[in-house]
């Protein structure tokens, strides 16, 4: 509900007074107001909830009017590497499993629709903090874990405007976030791209910090960029564990710590050599590519022997740079 200019200048000069810069937005004001209102008369203060504007505009967006298919896939697709990042945050960055049902509930924004001349907007919010009724005034509006991951998602967003052509350091900053958010954000690329349609974010946390960020065609570019350098990498690795399968024409494996067996190519002339090390806890010098899908979101390991030597007894066994 707005509120009269009177109140706002006197919430101005009790601010200015207290040493307290206020906010300039009188919606912002008029939240502060009714906050403080409800704890001077002693009532529970819910805490507030983070909030997500998504304003689209563009060619694609004619008027204040857009297909259901393109508005629905961009904030699915917003929504998805909004739960991946959590994931990322909170766990192993990658598509084996389920999001944990804790994460997509931390991390789910619920719709509120508004139209804006020459474009739509959706207003999104999602889950507050949990409380008890028993905090101290001041004590809530920490942020949620939907807040940490919109940190990290703007990040991406203004480092796709800096970086340009250049994606290298984008994409070095993604790989930590896991395939399965590249995924999502590749989808989001394509529609941006394809449908001439420029995307608006604008986050307030339960503090009351306002962040903005656009994703339009060129940073949607260069983000698709920084995507496909990370499809494929490769570096070389030493794996400590036992040679359980010898050949000539197959794969050898290597049973590492927790049982699991890494197999590895090599080539006729380093298999024919394998046959003293069968059985034995060895140090293997080898080639890993991963490969990263933006269509599925699934990450592929795979294995090239470079070298092999016996282990020390009294190394564990497991993966170093090497």
């Amino acid at each position: 509900m707005p509120i009269p200019n009177e109140r706002l200048e006197e919430l101005r000069r009790l601010a200015a007074a207290s040493g307290v810069v206020a906010p300039a937005d009188p919606e912002e004001l008029g939240r502060l107001s009714i906050r403080a209102l409800m704890e001077k008369i002693g009532s529970v203060v819910p805490p507030d909830r983070p909030e997500v504007d998504v304003r689209l505009h563009g060619p694609g967006v004619p008027g204040h009017e857009i297909p259901v298919r393109e508005a629905a896939g961009i904030l699915t697709s917003i929504q998805e590497a909004i739960s991946s990042i959590g994931q990322a945050l909170r766990r192993a960055p990658t598509l084996h499993g389920v999001i944990q049902a804790q994460i997509l509930q931390a991390t789910e924004l619920r719709l509120l629709p508004e139209i804006g001349a020459g474009s739509v907007v959706f207003s999104l919010i999602g889950a507050g903090e949990d409380v008890t009724g028993d905090e101290a005034p001041g004590l809530t509006g920490t942020d949620t874990l939907v807040d940490v991951v919109m940190t990290e998602l703007f990040s991406v967003i203004e480092q796709s405007h800096v970086q340009g052509a250049e994606s290298s350091q984008l994409a070095q900053y993604l790989r930590r976030l896991g395939p399965r958010t590249a995924k999502h954000l590749s989808d989001l690329v394509r529609q941006i791209v394809g449908d001439e349609i420029d995307v608006d974010l604008s986050w307030r946390n339960p503090g009351g910090q306002r962040r903005l960020a656009s994703l339009e065609r060129e940073s949607a570019l260069a983000l698709g960029r920084a995507i496909d350098l990370n499809k494929i990498e490769t570096r070389i690795v030493q794996l400590i564990g036992i040679l359980s399968t010898v050949s000539t024409d197959k794969k050898a494996e290597l049973k590492v710590q927790g049982g699991s067996a890494v197999r590895m190519t090599a080539d006729k002339a380093l298999a024919a050599t394998l046959g003293p090390f069968f059985n034995q806890r060895v140090t293997a010098r080898v080639e890993q590519t991963t490969t990263w899908s933006t269509n599925t979101g699934k990450e592929t390991l795979t294995f090239r022997l470079l070298g092999l030597e016996m282990a020390p007894r009294d190394r564990p066994e497991h993966a170093t740079d090497g």
